[in-house]
């Protein structure tokens, strides 16, 4: 992972929104610009006026969308006027403007491309850590939760690609910590889970092996009502749980 250069406008959105420069939080940034700085952001790509306007304020006329959009716009000050590319009838994000979550995910797309050869700085702690944060977490607007959502299948992906080849390294302590943070982001997720069984059978803890089936066991009866898959429990070697 590269981070961004010193002096750089950075555009923070996961884990929340926070527009810095030179490392330093630009405060007092109204609701409205914080949105539309995080779609131009996710948009990635000139948009026209009236796409922004209808989808930042879809239940308002066009009339009021786009004025409230205009009153957006006026309201950027600075460095935080500079990151937005206006034009009559288009918006951008300017260039230059460094973004947490295109960073990330560039590499989870490394990390889930199978024919691509990953680098060490791919598979270690700062790659889990670029891979733990929601994108704009508290924020409902659907353009948002599609956003989110998006972002949230992908990174579990790429957590479990890291997971399995930390664990084929035998890098065990790094494997579990990148399968921890899968299921933490879902703990319901099958597949979560089995990378970090997989971690404590190559460590040959087996009772933490157990433990953890167990723990999804419960866990998937009580929310759907369900049993784990033969092949999860396969993972356990002939163990047998409670």
């Amino acid at each position: 992972m590269v981070p961004p250069r010193d002096g750089t406008n950075e555009l923070d959105l996961l884990g929340g929104f926070v527009f810095s420069v030179a490392g330093d939080a630009l405060l007092g940034i109204s609701a409205g610009s914080q949105r539309l700085l995080a779609f131009l952001a996710i948009r990635d790509r000139v948009t026209t006026r009236n796409q922004v306007a209808g989808t930042l304020w879809p239940e308002s006329t066009d009339e009021h969308a786009g004025a409230s959009l205009r009153s957006a716009v006026s309201r950027l000050d600075g460095p935080a006027r500079a990151a937005v590319k206006v034009t009559a009838s288009d918006l951008g994000l300017a260039e230059g403007v460094a973004v947490d979550v295109h960073r990330s995910q560039a590499l989870a797309h490394r990390l889930t491309d199978q024919d691509r050869a990953w680098s060490d700085d791919d598979i270690g702690g700062c790659a889990v850590a670029a891979l733990s944060d929601d994108l704009l977490p508290g924020w409902y607007d659907d353009w948002a939760v599609i956003a989110a959502e998006d972002w949230r299948q992908l990174r579990l992906h790429a957590l479990e690609a890291v997971a399995s080849r930390l664990t084929e390294a035998e890098r065990l302590a790094e494997a579990a910590n990148a399968a921890l943070a899968a299921v933490r982001v879902e703990p319901l997720r099958e597949s979560a889970r089995a990378a970090l069984i997989r971690v404590h059978m190559a460590q040959g803890n087996q009772s933490e092996a157990l433990g953890e089936y167990e723990r999804y066991r419960v866990l998937l009866q009580a929310e759907l009502g369900i049993e784990p898959t033969t092949r999860l429990r396969g993972l356990l070697g002939g163990l047998e749980p409670r």
